[in-house]
């Protein structure tokens, strides 16, 4: 038992060796990828989901957002704020007693009227807190308000856009200068007596109470070489998550009263920008709170979020984000590629292997995840590739090292059957050699046999066809005869005429069949000839055209005016396929017309004719169009009809491919038939004319058939001119695009507003694509202008239809 179990790990060992060297150098590979950034996107993408993915939140009622809207601008009628409307609200605001008021507006410069007025309530407030920028291009302060309450509101953004930390104090050349956030967190935490303080584990960092900022280093969690100095203090903002978070309120609420003052009372007063024309806002990993469904958070949040997350750690003990030693990330990262290792080398079944790889995922993703919740933000997306990567990679590699063994033991067998069979393929090869060489001689005979068969049966039809066509023609004189005698009776005369028809039936059956055999066993060649083309179509069109009007149908000849007259070609040929496709048409159409076009192109090869014919008749079904070009074989309005023999549109097809040419048809049932086919004739003349040089050097394509009335049909023969050809569009009026717009919905104009004023082009041809099918004039040429990046132009527009409704 001890023999088998050493003997079973020794196995799993040298399996194990076979993947450790490829295994290691994964983990190499992945260890230099993190080491110069290479996963830091994918980390801070997998941090925005997993924040995405916390407990909603309840409202955090100890800061209260004053927002300008886009509604308070226009109420106003200007922007910024005129320096008399922000004195009015902050006087509103502190006479219910806040805690401290936060103005994150610049204000370095007046803004008549009212400057004065400002600057005395200013000097008066010692719980304001204006705002200034430091980094270059830096934005004075207040000039009225003390070095003590001002703050900056500097941000750095992460290579891909977003902004994910907050930045609470950076030392200056006149001294270290604290943030807006870090002011507001710490003017209201101090009324509790927790004051600021340096940091007891790392006393480069901040502290209030037992809540200690962890403080982001140039390598901090996913960031690889971020821009953190030494005098910089950063923290990773760690949002609060839900649809309402904070209670918001507008500045025309504030100004007009209607709002609940226990809001403000003792609480923490934002007060900023919440209009999209402002453009005060950022892409961040979470919802707004203003505006839920807009995709990017306001500035004013932003900061309500990293003042939230400050002194709720002091207060709640809600947990900030911190993360490991960097020593302790890579035994993290090690950990999981060996587990991928072992993995691939002890279950060798591939569904085990999966199902331990995937329980072994999800449990990676469950801890990361409940490790942020608690404040840790460890290495997800290297761990999981380590994973994934040995994982797969390893059993993989596994695998193809088991076929590569199989295979050789394959090889090692066949090579001795092969040796083996070797020896009987040599006598087999002698047999079956001389076996062929008689097999050949058989064939050979039995070649010349068919041959000389095919031959005799076709000379035999020939002869036949020939001895029954003279007495037919005598039968068939006689019959004409006696159908001119008067003296028959009636029912004489009846049999008399079915005697004609049948014999003509038969005549022309007869005829065909000597066509067919002559085409099969003679191989006819084309006896080329001048012949002027005009001549031909008029011969033509004089064989159908008055029994095609007898039977009350019209007929058009259309030939275009761009091919020569004089033509060397087998004429008698092209007749006789032209012959048979008018017949056809006559014969399967009852009412509407029969047009006959002829074009022509050229090609490398030469000059070619195209010739349609086009009928209004009973159509052909799409599945028996194969049935058309096969010997005695007709379809079903050829059966029905009791006419023909199905030979016409072989020996059709045949005579055109003798030409050089093919035929082509398309068909619909009840609608018609157009049947074309192409010819190669030479021009006679020896110097290409000018009409010929029109022609295109490739083929036309062959046409579909399209049903149309005869009136249009009629109006194409003749080259009548559409009127809708002739017709301009203009571009709509103000008048109707106002028009137009004002019976949109309000929400629907608002959203077209907004997403004009922020240059979202997608939601504009979203917008616009919903509007009702009788305004699609107007939505394409508002569409127009979003495509040329006129979205002024498109909210202006519906500006004046906001303002006119609000009224």
């Amino acid at each position: 038992m001890r023999l088998e179990t050493w003997s079973r790990i020794r196995r799993q060992i040298a399996v194990l060796q076979v993947g450790l060297l490829p295994g290691l150098l994964f983990l190499g590979l992945l260890t230099g990828g993190r080491l110069v950034g290479a996963f830091q996107l994918l980390e801070w993408r997998a941090l925005d989901t997993f924040l995405q993915w916390q407990p909603v939140e309840a409202l955090d009622d100890r800061i209260l957002l004053v927002g300008i809207d886009e509604q308070s601008i226009r109420t106003v009628g200007t922007y910024p704020i005129p320096d008399e409307q922000l004195a009015h609200l902050l006087k509103t605001l502190q006479h219910h007693q806040p805690r401290v008021i936060g103005l994150d507006l610049f204000r370095d410069l007046p803004v008549e009227p009212g400057h004065a007025e400002l600057v005395a309530v200013m000097r008066e407030m010692d719980n304001l807190i204006g705002i200034e920028r430091i980094i270059t291009p830096s934005v004075a302060p207040p000039p009225n308000l003390s070095p003590d309450q001002v703050g900056f509101v500097d941000a750095f953004l992460d290579a891909d856009g977003r902004q994910r930390r907050a930045l609470l104090g950076i030392q200056t050349e006149e001294g270290f200068r604290f943030s807006l956030t870090l002011l507001l967190a710490k003017a209201y935490l101090e009324a509790d007596n927790i004051v600021l303080a340096n940091g007891l584990r790392d006393p480069s960092t901040m502290r209030f109470g037992k809540a200690e900022l962890p403080r982001i280093r140039a390598n901090f969690g996913g960031y690889v070489g971020t821009n953190a100095g030494a005098g910089d203090v950063q923290i990773l903002l760690n949002f609060r998550n839900g649809a309402n978070v904070f209670q918001v309120v507008t500045l025309q609420d504030v100004l007009k009263g209607n709002f609940e003052p226990e809001w403000v009372r003792d609480r923490i007063v934002l007060i900023g920008s919440t209009s999209p024309s402002v453009q005060d806002y950022f892409s961040v990993a979470t919802s707004s709170s203003v505006e839920q469904d807009s995709g990017f958070v306001y500035g004013l949040e932003i900061q309500a979020h990293a003042t939230s997350q400050i002194i709720s750690a002091a207060i709640d003990q809600r947990p900030l984000i911190n993360t490991w030693p960097s020593w302790v990330e890579y035994l993290w990262i090690l950990g999981w590629g060996i587990a991928g290792i072992g993995f691939a080398g002890y279950l060798r079944s591939p569904l085990r292997s999966l199902l331990g790889v995937a329980i072994s995922a999800i449990g990676l993703t469950g801890m990361s995840y409940l490790a942020l919740m608690a404040g840790w933000w460890i290495p997800f997306v290297p761990a999981v590739i380590s994973l994934l990567l040995n994982s797969a990679g390893l059993a993989a590699f596994y695998q193809y090292d088991r076929v590569i063994q199989a295979k050789i033991k394959a090889q090692q067998q066949t090579v001795a059957l092969l040796e083996q069979a070797k020896s009987e393929l040599e006598v087999k090869v002698t047999e079956r050699t001389s076996e062929l060489q008689q097999s050949n001689v058989e064939l050979s005979q039995a070649r010349k046999t068919a041959e000389t068969a095919s031959r005799a049966k076709s000379k035999f039809l020939a002869q036949m066809s020939h001895e029954l066509r003279t007495p037919l023609n005598a039968i068939l004189g006689f019959s004409q005869l006696m159908a001119q005698d008067t003296t028959l009776s009636q029912a004489n005369q009846k049999r008399v005429d079915l005697i004609n028809h049948t014999g003509e039936h038969f005549l022309g059956l007869i005829n065909d069949i000597l066509t067919l055999v002559k085409l099969e066993s003679d191989k006819p060649t084309l006896h080329e000839a001048p012949f002027n083309l005009t001549t031909f179509v008029e011969t033509v069109e004089t064989l159908f055209r008055l029994r095609i009007e007898q039977k009350g149908l019209q007929f058009f000849v259309k030939v275009s005016p761009m091919l020569p007259q004089q033509l060397i070609g087998d004429a008698p040929k092209l007749r006789q396929v032209l012959i048979n496709l008018l017949s056809n048409a006559l014969k399967f159409t009852h009412a509407g017309h029969i047009i006959l076009r002829l074009d022509g192109f050229r090609q490398p090869e030469g000059l070619y004719l195209q010739f349609e014919v086009d009928d209004t008749g009973e159509g052909i079904a799409t599945s028996e169009l194969h049935k058309l070009f096969v010997p005695f074989v007709q379809t079903q309005s050829g059966e029905n009809a009791k006419t023909g023999t199905g030979l016409g549109l072989p020996i059709s097809e045949q005579l055109a491919q003798l030409m050089g040419g093919a035929i082509r048809v398309s068909s619909q049932v009840g609608k018609g038939t157009v049947f074309s086919f192409t010819a190669r004739v030479q021009t006679a003349q020896p110097n290409v004319s000018r009409a010929e040089s029109q022609f295109a050097t490739q083929a036309p394509q062959p046409r579909l058939y399209s049903p149309q009335s005869p009136q249009a049909l009629i109006q194409e023969a003749v080259k009548i001119p559409s009127e809708a050809n002739s017709v301009a569009t203009d571009s709509p009026s103000a008048e109707a695009i106002a028009e137009s717009l004002a019976t949109m919905p309000v929400d629907w104009l608002k959203a077209l507003h907004r997403g004009a004023l922020q240059l979202n082009g997608r939601q504009v041809i979203k917008l616009l694509e919903a509007m009702p099918s009788e305004q699609t004039a107007i939505a394409q040429h508002l569409m127009s202008l979003a495509e040329a990046y006129e979205y002024i132009a498109i909210a202006e527009k519906v500006a004046g239809l906001l303002e006119k409704r609000e009224e």
